[in-house]
């Protein structure tokens, strides 16, 4: 199996670089590139290929929701896997209605986090085992029945 390339997207960067540290370890993941908002991320996803965004939700200058639309619309291949310490059902299904492929929270373990990049990176949904179930059900039936994902 090939790396997964990954974009990791978020405004603190002793979270990007806890991250990166962590997958240096792993054969699976390859973090080729970080930033530090939305509209960074965008800059970089028109110059080169990701497989996988790791996406923050909340940060200045451009949030994460709204990065994700606008990353859809530029380049529909890509997979967005959303990224928050807040388990907020509204953010969740906003980012996952925006066109994200599922959610993980931060403080999960690193190998949830690479669980998740190769699930989303293969085209099936991922949800953090921290959302409570009626949220998952809805998150999870609107992925399902909007993208015709693998399940």
């Amino acid at each position: 199996m090939e790396e997964v390339k990954v974009l990791i997207v978020d405004d603190r960067d002793v979270i990007r670089d806890g991250l990166k540290l962590n997958f240096l370890r792993s054969t699976k993941i390859k973090v080729i590139g970080e930033a530090s908002d939305g509209l960074e991320a965008l800059d970089m996803i028109t110059k080169n290929h990701y497989d996988v965004v790791l996406m923050d939700i909340n940060m200045p200058i451009m949030n994460g929701i709204d990065s994700t639309k606008k990353m859809i619309e530029i380049k529909p291949e890509i997979k967005v896997l959303a990224n928050s310490f807040f388990v907020n059902a509204e953010y969740i299904t906003e980012i996952v209605k925006s066109g994200a492929y599922g959610f993980i929270a931060k403080g999960e373990p690193i190998s949830s986090y690479e669980q998740a990049i190769v699930e989303v990176s293969n085209g099936s949904v991922f949800l953090s085992n921290q959302i409570d179930f009626k949220i998952y059900e809805e998150v999870y039936n609107y992925l399902r029945t909007s993208y015709k994902i693998a399940t």
